[in-house]
């Protein structure tokens, strides 16, 4: 179908930088005057690491020579000045800008056959900033007249050029290796290499010949590593606990192919599996409490109770024993109530009713005697207890009947319209008793409880007819579906309702229809990078979108979307607040004293001179689709507080060396860390 159209190409080639340009100082100008040129060494460095220039960006590489002005050369004499003329009756013009020297190494005149003579200029610059160079002079061969000659004497001729001494010069510094990171197999070792003065100071690395700059990583333990022997896991053993939370051991030895034990040394190239883990032995029984109950006293100091058992959840009451005597709550305590009064009524048993109703039939009430007493319950003046609260002397007669008759009514209705229901029966107690002088028998109804006669059941199941179904299931409409695109989900409300509108719940769950269902519109347009979000949405504006990678939707922050190559970053959540990288700047003038208290401190004796040192905090990082990896050096949307710009996810510090060898690794992000931390 695309036969007529041109066949895009399906591979290119791509450029990009792994490393950058790193220059050197300028050396002095080959010339002392007039023009010439300087020049200094340009490299390709990784984290402050040599690499081949094929690795950096060609078009930025910085020029590694240019031009250089110095004054302008000293013309010829045009007059010959003689002994006895002052300087200031110099003519200005043809002046040669030469001064007096005040050693005899250089003459200002140096006669010469004929009246020639030499003269000389000042001295330009030493052409090293350390260690031997030189430094040069004009020296030119003049007439009485000022004029450029060539017969002066070669013999006396001036020294146009000598040697000058700018100091040492700094050399590279290491240390001993350290331990190598594998037993076997192609581990590596690092060491500490420095670019230093004779004197101790500490200078950067471009102040050194970088390429003699020593190795600060190597290979270590290349042999293969021995492939007949493994670990031998032994079994489990028992929960170090009966009940509740433990750990479980259990034995693991390195053996060889004969199974039998040798050195855990020969199995350090493998990974040592876990020794132990944790277990559960089942619930811990522990000491459950009831409420307390009352103060066994109304008044003054008592005593209150409560049950307490042990018991095990989901099991119920267990034996005391297995719960922690130590730990068992107290069954008792002590209560204490308002003081008791020291005067209070007594009250005396009540009168036979028997002996007192039944022989006199005029008389209705019966008696009991109650007292007012004192703490030893001997009987005082009522007048000293409390009138309020003094028991009755005195009731009504109560005859119990001598028979009882139980009544029993009709069945009421139904009480269901359909289906199952209940019938009801009303049934009564009636106790009768007579008056004997007068021959009259009375009816009064009495409570069950005391009636001797038990009393019939008085509910009964009924049933009347089947129920017609009177509530049915109502669906609404179906939602839009929840994707635009792809695999989603539409929703609808599904009721039970009945004929007059009214919700029930009589209907039949088995029949309720479904109330959501699977739903696709179209298939998803696979959006990969900003660059797919670019030419097929044709968005050209920076945020954040959602870019399918690796089969999830991520949310990715789209930057330069006006340009021709948009590039991916990840928003940091917590901000610039917890996300920074730093390479403290402050160290130690002797780098083998320990920090007080294991701290880094600026009120010690320290120099604050590192020149690779920085405070870097970051918002977003840059994120590589296509690698799955995080840019480390991409700054975009990095801000440097302090010094240097410092990569995302490294720190570190010339601080102190004393405590080196705790540091397991010291990689080559910081040529002189003691210590390095990556987050």
């Amino acid at each position: 179908m695309c036969a007529h159209l041109r066949r895009p190409a399906e591979i290119s080639s791509c450029f990009s930088p792994c490393g950058e340009w790193k220059v050197g100082n300028w050396s002095p100008c080959t010339v002392t005057c007039d023009r010439g040129i300087v020049t200094r060494q340009v490299i390709c460095v990784s984290y402050h690491q040599q690499i081949s220039e094929n690795y950096c960006d060609p078009e930025g590489q910085p020029p590694k020579e240019q031009e250089c002005s110095m004054p302008p050369c000293p013309p010829v004499y045009r007059h010959v000045p003689k002994i006895h003329d002052h300087p200031s009756h110099f003519p200005e013009i043809g002046y040669l800008p030469i001064h007096p020297p005040q050693d005899n190494s250089n003459q200002w005149n140096r006669p010469s056959v004929g009246g020639y003579q030499w003269r000389t200029g000042p001295w330009g610059a030493c052409s090293s900033t350390c260690a031997g160079g030189f430094h040069r002079r004009v020296v030119v061969c003049q007439d009485e007249e000022g004029r450029s000659a060539s017969s002066c004497d070669e013999a006396t001729k001036p020294l146009e050029s000598r040697h000058c001494d700018s100091g040492p010069c700094p050399q590279w510094n290491f240390g001993s290796w350290g331990e190598c990171t594998q037993t076997c197999g192609d581990g590596i070792k690092t060491r500490l290499v420095i670019c230093q003065l004779p004197t101790g100071q500490m200078l950067g690395d471009q102040n050194c010949e970088i390429l003699d700059k020593p190795p600060n990583m190597a290979q270590c333990n290349v042999h293969s590593c021995p492939g007949d022997v493994s670990w031998h896991r032994g079994p489990w053993k028992s929960c170090s606990v009966s009940c509740g939370k433990g750990l479980k051991f259990r034995d693991v030895h390195c053996i060889n192919s004969f199974q039998a034990k040798i050195e855990e040394e020969n199995c350090k190239h493998l990974k040592k599996p876990r020794t132990y883990k944790t277990c559960r032995a089942g619930r811990c029984p522990s000491w459950k409490v009831s409420r307390w109950q009352e103060c066994s006293v109304s008044c003054g100091i008592g005593t209150v109770q409560r049950d307490v058992s042990c018991q095990v959840a989901g099991l119920g009451r267990v034996s005391d024993a297995m719960c922690s005597h130590d730990l068992r709550p107290a069954a008792s305590r002590h209560c204490r109530l308002p003081a008791c009064l020291p005067y209070q009524w007594l009250a005396q048993q009540w009168e036979n009713v028997k002996m007192s109703c039944g022989t006199s039939p005029r008389r209705k009430e019966i008696y009991r005697k109650v007292k007012c007493v004192n703490e030893n319950q001997l009987q005082v003046d009522e007048s000293f207890c409390d009138p309020a609260t003094k028991p009755p002397s005195s009731k009504t007669c109560r005859v119990s009947p001598s028979k009882y008759v139980v009544l029993t009514g009709e069945l009421s209705q139904c009480s269901g319209s359909c289906g199952f229901g209940y019938q009801q029966r009303i049934t009564y107690c009636v106790g009768i008793h007579s008056v004997p002088s007068r021959n009259v028998h009375g009816l009064r109804t009495v409570a069950y409880r005391e009636c001797p006669v038990q009393p019939s059941p008085y509910i009964y199941k009924c049933h009347v007819k089947g129920c017609s179904q009177a509530a049915t299931w109502t669906a609404g409409r179906w939602s839009k579906c929840s994707a635009s695109c792809g695999m989603g989900i539409k929703q609808r409300r599904v009721e039970c309702m009945t004929e007059n509108g009214v919700s029930s719940d009589l209907c039949l769950p088995h029949l309720k229809p479904d109330t959501r269902k699977l739903c696709h519109e179209t298939e998803c347009e696979i959006l990969t990078t900003c660059k797919d979000m670019q030419i097929k949405k044709g968005i050209r504006k920076d945020g954040e979108y959602l870019l399918n990678i690796k089969g999830r939707m991520i949310k990715i922050y789209c930057s330069g979307m006006h340009l021709e190559n948009p590039k991916e970053y990840l928003t940091l959540v917590k901000g610039e607040a917890e996300n920074f990288s730093e390479v403290y700047g402050y160290r130690l003038q002797n780098p083998y004293e320990c920090p007080f208290n294991g701290s880094r401190r600026q009120d010690c004796a320290c120099r604050n001179d590192y020149l690779a040192a920085g405070f870097t905090v970051f918002s977003k990082i840059r994120f590589d689709v296509a690698s799955m990896q995080i840019k480390t050096t991409d700054f975009l949307f990095a801000q440097t507080i302090l010094g240097r710009a410092v990569p995302f996810a490294t720190a570190g510090d010339c601080y102190s060396a004393a405590r080196y060898q705790l540091a397991h690794t010291c990689l080559e992000m910081n040529p002189c860390c003691p210590s390095l931390l990556v987050t």
